[in-house]
């Protein structure tokens, strides 16, 4: 507790440097989403990285209060359906070192016990439950319903060892008499649970003092203060003094003697102003009010924690906003963390004075953080009592000395989270065998002659590209498909010609240092067009503006109102026929001018426009380019015709829009990148440069474009096709012809998993179906993004082509035979493992606990300015995937397959920490697949094992719609033999 005459100290700058220190390290704990509009995939858990994923998962399921793995009602669904074999769970406890040595004289083995218990997920009712269940029901004298017969009777046949003389009349006698008696005997040594500790927060001082939760009243008004703060323009009247920081316009706004209406907000602009009459920035306040707490420095760390963790959201968006300020959508504010909680400690500390009734800065908010009293855990002895039974142990089973007690020892150490650690292992375990079998099957059926492509199209690694490629290659088995990371190496910011400003197209990791301008080629036209979009515009910014004042809202809806049914009717009753006449009557009004990418800078040009080169050099363009050819493997035998094809999705009313585009641009769409890209392949001096430097011949007659697919409502647009030679106009046509056949049958496959769309539709029905999904506005199910992602194949596309992988794996081309070293394939992975993880396990979190690590249901949710979501209109940001897109996922660690020598893997997991930081913690599965032996060995136990196939069956099909049609859940591996005819590509 401080004094009234006492500030930070004279070390003030010591102390703000470790305040720092340590606020930078809490601050690791927060969400690290970036503004909605550009959404990309995490690890939710990156803070824990550097721990093994079980270990992570449940210190983060203590500290969030999460769920770690799936619940065991969960598990048991996947029991009963066979997704989990007996098998599996016995190869888990056997991994996990288990032992199989009877663990009393004549009983079960450890294994046995724990096997049965995961295998058996019986309820365990807690406390008010449990006590009527035992007082009022015939729990404790008939068996489980899940005891088995031959258990039972067991069971029972100790009942003569009990009751002296003939021993009981009947079976049900026999029954009760032997139950009664091991519950007395499990009774007797019932452990007791340990102590719990309180929280240091003002808000649990109040709460433990007077049974008040402060943070009832200091979230809502601090989540208006922060949605007011960042708002990018939603907002009729902008907040205040907002170029202050956010700490400033508070002070100012709040600390006016008027002051707020809700009482315990009476003595906050008395707290505000005395802050300021000491002149105090928001370090010296935080620093202040720890004291005042008398919170030691040992202590801020779970502190500063506990109160950030209080809206993680909003904290997390300060920190995002400081940290990237380019990713805002229109103007980022001068948000600080440091500002948020000098804010947040303010209020904290004025809230628990008022809950405590004290007027005083002096009142001192902190006391011992008290042991509670242990309390009996009668629930374990419930549970060992059932556990016997479906072993069918007995009281003689425990009349050895402390044989009871430790019985209830080992039931109680195996707790639903450990079981539930087990039954995750044996429930990925099944997921790898499946995919690995469906591999090693498919190369041991052979692969078809390699001859020389006519087409080649790259795509994004993207694990939804899997099917377009896949039906592409079923259409015309002279193409050949290559996957690379979705941005192509083009790490820039680009302005489109409708753009306000530049937007990065790149992971979130790269700072994009160029600048790509899209332009329209005809002047006139695009002034012409550019004067209807500004007007058209204008008049919707004012309409919009309008509507939220008095007088012209009130005009407006007077005016228009009745006129706009029309349309919202439509738009509600026929989308796809609405949008198709919306899109039609735009740019009949608007147009649409011709447009080309600026991409080529001078060399020697070190102009700068808002801090960016504009383009690239030749020098720059070459590597671009010689990077992505050598390392997918396409530098020999270039078709005439090569697509370069990128991917985004557009969708209506659904915020959570940028979660569904490239994550490797950033939460871009890709389309761009892929223009880019085929435009700097086609340039004279880029090819020449590529053979002197690089080695790398690109025929004369081999030409490059751009293109984009629309994973929503599978749309493919070909870019600067008019630059195209007319000695490659034929081949376009047939590889448009192919892709707009290829759509169709995509969007066939993977509308089979909307429960609207019956799996009887035709083809043209399903990409109806598909179109009408992305511009319906009452949909909360666009498409399912990366919803059934769950393996990762790094190697010769000769591996995975013609192999039906169900939409389910990220392909990433890469040919170990031209890379004996290991050269390309290091930098590779640790490009694409942190992509791959990181969409991986924001899914998984997200499904297994969609409240906590997710946002929930879409169905409350309201965007607060271009920001993020809000429940409702004031709530937390809400982070993470909505229910409405992981409804369908596997929550199962990414299964890496990467094609490469065991020793040159090994090395690479020697050369570069975040790939093997990966791997050895467990947060993706890696499997490494020889290209010489064809063996495949799983890194396990902190090496590579070698792996046992299981099966040797897999179904064979002729197209992928033979084995897919009709079916709705995750499908097993099949090999598709249209793919594999004469004329495929290797």
């Amino acid at each position: 507790m401080r004094t009234e005459e006492a500030d930070p100290g004279e070390d003030t700058c010591d102390r703000a440097a470790r305040l720092a220190h340590v606020l930078d390290e809490v601050a690791e704990v927060l969400p690290s989403q970036p503004p909605i509009r550009l959404f990309v995939h995490h690890n939710t858990l990156h803070a824990y990285e550097h721990l093994h994923f079980d270990e992570a998962v449940v210190l983060a399921a203590e500290r969030f209060g999460a769920e770690a793995y799936e619940t065991e009602e969960a598990f048991s669904r996947h029991l009963d359906s066979g997704r989990i074999r007996p098998e599996d769970v016995d190869a888990a406890l056997v991994a996990d070192g288990v032992s199989d040595d009877p663990r009393f004289q004549g009983g079960p083995s450890e294994r046995r016990l724990k096997s049965t218990r995961m295998q058996h997920l019986f309820e365990i009712p807690r406390g008010p439950a449990l006590s009527w269940i035992l007082n009022e029901t015939d729990a404790l004298h008939r068996c489980h319903p899940m005891v088995g017969e031959e258990q039972r009777r067991r069971l029972c046949a100790q009942a003569r060892g009990i009751e002296a003389g003939a021993g009981p009349a009947s079976a049900a006698d026999a029954e009760r008499l032997v139950l009664a008696a091991l519950w007395r005997a499990l009774r007797h040594h019932t452990p007791t649970r340990g102590a719990t500790l309180m929280g240091l927060r003002p808000r649990d001082v109040a709460l433990e003092r007077v049974g008040v939760d402060t943070d009832e009243w200091v979230n809502p008004l601090l989540t208006r203060v922060c949605a007011a703060f960042v708002d990018q323009g939603i907002a009729y009247w902008r907040m205040p003094f907002r170029e202050a920081g956010l700490y400033e316009a508070f002070r100012r706004l709040y600390g006016q003697g008027w002051g707020p209406p809700h009482p315990w907000l009476t003595q906050l602009a008395v707290e505000l102003n005395r802050q300021a009459s000491r002149g105090w920035g928001p370090t010296e306040v935080v620093l202040s009010l720890l004291d005042e707490m008398g919170c030691t420095e040992a202590q801020w760390s779970p502190l500063l924690e506990a109160t950030l963790l209080s809206l993680p959201g909003w904290g997390g968006m300060m920190r995002q906003l400081e940290l990237r300020p380019d990713r805002a959508p229109v103007q980022a504010p001068p948000a600080t963390l440091i500002d948020f909680l000098a804010v947040r400690l303010t209020l904290d500390t004025v809230a628990a004075r008022h809950a405590l009734g004290a007027r005083h800065p002096e009142a001192p908010l902190m006391m011992p953080a008290p042991a509670r009293e242990p309390v009996t855990s009668t629930e374990i002895t419930y549970e060992a009592f059932v556990c016997a039974q479906l072993l069918g142990l007995g009281p003689l089973d425990f009349e050895a000395p402390d044989a009871a007690r430790e019985w209830l020892r080992v039931v109680a150490e195996f707790d639903s989270l450990e079981r539930r650690k087990l039954l995750h292992r044996a429930y990925e375990r099944r997921h790898r065998i499946v995919v690995l079998d469906g591999l090693l099957n498919h190369a041991r059926l052979g692969h078809a002659t390699p001859l020389l492509p006519r087409i080649q199209a790259v795509f994004c690694i993207d694990e939804r590209e899997e099917s377009l490629r896949r039906h592409l290659e079923e259409l015309m088995p002279a193409a050949e498909t290559f996957g690379y990371v979705g941005f192509y190496g083009v790490a820039m910011a680009y302005q489109g010609a409708e753009d306000i400003k530049p937007s990065p197209l790149c992971p979130v990791s790269i700072i994009p240092q160029h600048l790509v301008r899209e332009v329209a080629v005809e002047v006139e036209q695009a002034e012409a067009s550019g004067l209807r979009s500004r007007a058209f515009g204008g008049l919707r910014h004012w309409m919009r503006i309008g509507s939220m004042t008095a007088l012209r809202g009130g005009m407006i809806a007077a005016l228009v109102g009745l006129v706009s049914v029309v349309p919202l009717v439509l738009r509600c009753l026929f989308p796809r026929a609405a949008e198709r006449f919306g899109r039609h009557a735009h740019r009949t009004i608007v147009g649409h001018p011709h447009t080309r990418l600026l991409v080529e800078r001078a060399d020697g040009d070190e102009r700068r426009e808002g801090g960016l080169l504009p383009g690239f050099t030749v020098s720059e363009m070459t590597d671009i380019v010689a990077d992505a050819l050598e390392t997918m493997g396409a530098r020999d035998q270039l078709a005439p015709l090569f697509l370069v094809v990128g991917h985004g999705s557009s969708s209506l009313n659904n915020p959570h829009e940028a979660a569904h585009d490239c994550g490797a641009c950033g939460g871009g769409r890709g389309g761009p990148n892929a223009r880019a890209f085929a435009l700097m392949a086609n340039h004279p001096e880029v090819r020449v440069a590529l053979k002197a430097r690089h080695g790398l011949d690109i025929p004369k007659n081999t030409w490059f474009v751009g293109a984009y697919h629309n994973t929503c409502d599978d749309a493919i647009i070909c870019y600067d096709t008019d630059l195209v030679p007319e000695s490659h106009r034929a081949d376009l046509a047939t590889a448009q012809a192919t892709l707009d056949r290829a759509r169709r049958l995509d969007a066939h496959e993977r509308c089979r998993r909307f429960e609207d769309a019956p799996t009887t539709m035709n083809v043209d029905q399903m990409l109806a179906s598909a179109e009408a999904h992305a511009v319906d506005l009452g949909q909360p199910r666009p498409e399912y993004g990366h919803a059934t992602n769950a393996v990762c194949v790094v190697g010769r596309r000769s591996s995975t082509r013609g192999l039906f992988l169900d939409r389910r794996a990220f392909l990433v081309s890469y040919d170990p035979t031209q890379d004996p070293e290991g050269e390309l394939l290091g930098p590779l992975l640790q490009s694409v493992g942190p992509v791959g993880a990181g969409i991986n396990l924001e899914y998984y979190f997200s499904f297994v606990d969609n409240h906590r690590y997710g946002c929930g249901t879409k169905l409350p949710h309201n965007i607060t300015g271009l920001i993020g979501v809000m429940d409702g209109h004031a709530s937390d940001l809400r982070t993470g995937l909505p229910w409405q897109m992981v409804e369908i996922h596997e929550p199962v660690r990414l299964l890496t397959v990467v094609e490469a020598e065991f020793d040159v893997a090994v090395g690479i997991l020697d050369a570069y920490p975040a790939v093997a930081q990966l791997v050895t913690n467990g947060w993706i599965q890696l499997v490494v697949w020889s290209p010489s032996t064809g063996e495949m060995r799983v890194f396990e136990g902190g090496g590579l094992v070698p792996y046992q196939q299981e099966s040797r069956g897999l179904p064979i099909v002729l197209r992928s719609v033979d084995h897919y049609a009709g079916k709705r859940g995750h499908l097993e591996c099949a090999r598709v033999e249209a793919a594999l005819q004469t004329g495929a590509a290797p």
